[in-house]
């Protein structure tokens, strides 16, 4: 997102963010082949929030039958994302760490990211995987780098002043 659409969001009504999550989510939702060849849906928003869905199939199953960990490191790395675009900036992931704690077994996999800390170049997301069971199977810590680096720097100085 350019500078001046991170302005506007800061800037907008609750009933307005609600409103460009909506779609964002749309967006991300039917653009994206990637989440769509993988059967995984963003289905919630909020500022620093996202909820993704993921359906259990065999397309996505280990040799032992399990969800296979890069399905489910997938699946973090898309909640991180779509966290961290609610932030109204574009970025891309700079690094990732995982904890695998259960098998992967049910009929979908519910990713929730949230925000922990989003700087001038970078952000902090925390994911945890549960299935339909609310069985945790898995915790995330990703690091985003945000491609406006330079331009968020910019507005919050003109911000400060």
């Amino acid at each position: 997102m350019h500078e001046t659409e991170t302005t506007e969001r800061s800037h907008q009504t609750a009933s307005q963010q609600e409103a460009a999550f909506t779609e964002l989510r749309h967006r991300l939702n039917s653009s994206s082949k990637y989440l769509q060849s993988n059967d995984m849906r963003v289905t919630e928003l909020r500022r620093g929030y996202a909820r993704v869905e993921m359906i259990i199939d065999e397309h996505i199953l280990n040799i032992h039958g399990f969800v296979h960990g890069g399905a489910l490191f997938s699946l973090a790395d898309t909640a991180a994302g779509s966290a961290s675009f609610t932030t109204g900036r574009d970025s891309v992931t700079l690094s990732a760490s995982i904890n695998y704690l259960s098998p992967g077994r049910g009929g979908k996999l519910i990713a929730i990211g949230s925000e922990v800390k989003a700087g001038r170049t970078t952000g902090v997301y925390e994911v945890f995987i549960c299935n339909d069971r609310e069985d945790l199977l898995c915790r995330a810590t990703i690091t985003v780098f945000f491609l406006d680096g330079d331009s968020y720097l910019q507005e919050n100085r003109h911000r400060s002043h």
